[in-house]
């Protein structure tokens, strides 16, 4: 079973791409906000999906998101491409979503009824890590200047959570973190 691949990014397309490995070429299905982050060459934590007619690979930016979306696919009639299209919404809104039972943010996506959603409430709230940074006070256009700039989520956090200073523009964030890099 593959779990991680690291290479250089040979194409992208809508919902997935290729990753170069050692002159083998993988097809990694990922969510939207995975590709735009990517750049020429990435690494990634790989979910394998082996069918009778099909190997199937998902790629994803960190061990979390990859143990999210095997918890979305334990539950029962969610495979991995409805777990994929449920990720779209977003890793922290879609676990607030599930603490909070909220079936109509869940039903936002594509492939997912009331009777899933409602399934998957059921079936995981409770069963969810405590989301500790859904409010970090930091703008999300901190978040998507800084990944441009080859960044990762996680250490934007952990660098701006030293800055005390909670209201201040996007730009002087920016150069904070850049500052205290």
């Amino acid at each position: 079973m593959i779990a991680y691949l690291e290479g250089e990014i040979l194409r992208k397309f809508k919902n997935s791409f290729i990753v170069k490995t050692n002159g083998v070429g993988y097809m990694v299905y990922a969510t939207t906000d995975t590709l735009s982050n990517m750049k020429d060459s990435g690494e990634f934590y790989i979910f394998s999906n082996i069918k009778e007619d099909a190997f199937e690979l998902y790629g994803f930016e960190s061990l979390e998101d990859k143990e999210f979306f095997e918890k979305l696919i334990s539950v029962n009639k969610v495979g991995p491409k409805t777990a994929l299209n449920i990720l779209e919404l977003g890793v922290k809104k879609v676990q607030s979503a599930i603490n909070n039972a909220d079936t109509d943010f869940l039903k936002k996506a594509s492939g997912l009824g009331k009777k899933g959603a409602e399934r998957i409430i059921l079936e995981l709230k409770g069963k969810l890590a405590l989301i500790d940074d859904i409010e970090t006070g930091i703008p999300e256009d901190v978040f998507v200047a800084l990944s441009n700039l080859g960044y990762k989520r996680k250490q934007v956090e952990i660098v701006l959570s030293q800055n005390s200073q909670h209201n201040q523009s996007v730009e002087s964030i920016i150069k904070f973190f850049l500052q205290n890099v």
